[in-house]
């Protein structure tokens, strides 16, 4: 299932809220592989994570750093499996007026993925503007409106040379305390994806939601159903089915308050014979 980029202000969030929250429901957590992660946080705010994930035969470790300081956030990871066992990433962050947000993202040694973003967000709407800092040739613009219940947002990158829009994407969505729903747009109008999500108590402690999602250039169709209980204040249940007939289950515990464990498992309903597939995943916050 394809997800939508969006770069929504806080004051916007309807559309934002609702697709975290739905894609979460039918695809968060679902994985095959067995992930290990384990955090750590000192007292001058250096955070450490070192994270090692198995699938099948395939294993890889990375470690990273993080360290913030006023207005900026500095990240650094060592991955012995990447082309570049070591990168950086230095993140400066300020606000000029009450509404206005600039970000400049650094990145070493992939500096072509460096970038300057800056938001704008008045009271229910929003507007940013993202240019990389080595092609320079290309700006990404998107604005939204609307309120905690209806929002109207739009993506899409201008090519300075060619002066044409290469993407455009757009989105709908209504939110209200039992349900919400969403129609976005996607690849100049080649992917349009329809959502709904219930919620059967005010505690949204049991949900269900569908997906309707229609590739125009392939013909093809995608249909996903999923619900969750919340059990308690410790467990989570969820499943899901999609059009290809997999269903996929997830149970997660918080050992911790922000530590977890995922035990997720996949089911194909068109061959029995073969063995469902099991993943593991324990996060640990020290």
């Amino acid at each position: 299932m394809q997800q939508i980029r969006y770069m929504i202000s806080s004051s916007a969030t309807a559309i934002t809220i609702q697709e975290a929250g739905l894609l979460d429901l039918v695809a968060g957590g679902y994985r095959e592989d067995h992930n290990f992660s384990i955090s750590t946080c000192s007292n001058t705010g250096v955070k450490i994570t070192s994270h090692a994930v198995k699938h099948g035969r395939f294993s890889t470790q990375d470690v990273a750093a993080q360290y913030h300081y006023k207005d900026a956030t500095i990240n650094v990871k060592a991955d012995l499996e990447s082309k570049s066992p070591i990168s950086a990433t230095l993140t400066l962050s300020r606000k000029f007026l009450p509404s206005l947000n600039t970000t400049a993202s650094l990145k070493l040694p992939n500096y072509n993925s460096s970038t300057l973003r800056a938001q704008y967000f008045p009271k229910h709407a929003g507007l940013a503007m993202s240019v990389s800092l080595y092609h320079t040739s290309k700006i990404q613009l998107s604005a939204s409106v609307g309120t905690s219940s209806f929002a109207f947002g739009i993506q899409t990158e201008y090519n300075i040379t060619s002066k044409q829009f290469r993407e455009f994407d757009a989105g709908i969505s209504m939110t209200k305390p039992n349900h919400e729903a969403s129609i976005t747009m996607g690849n100049k109008g080649d992917f349009l994806r329809a959502s709904y999500i219930h919620y059967f108590d005010r505690k949204k402690k049991v949900a269900a939601a569908a997906v309707i999602s229609r590739r125009f250039s392939k013909k093809e169709n995608t249909l996903i159903v999923g619900g969750s209980w919340i059990m308690d204040n410790l467990t989570t249940v969820k499943a899901r089915f999609d059009y290809h007939g997999k269903m996929k289950m997830l149970l997660q515990h918080k050992i911790k308050p922000k530590s977890r464990l995922t035990v997720s498992s996949e089911f194909d309903t068109k061959a029995i014979n073969k063995i469902p597939g099991i993943g593991l995943t324990l996060s640990l916050v020290l």
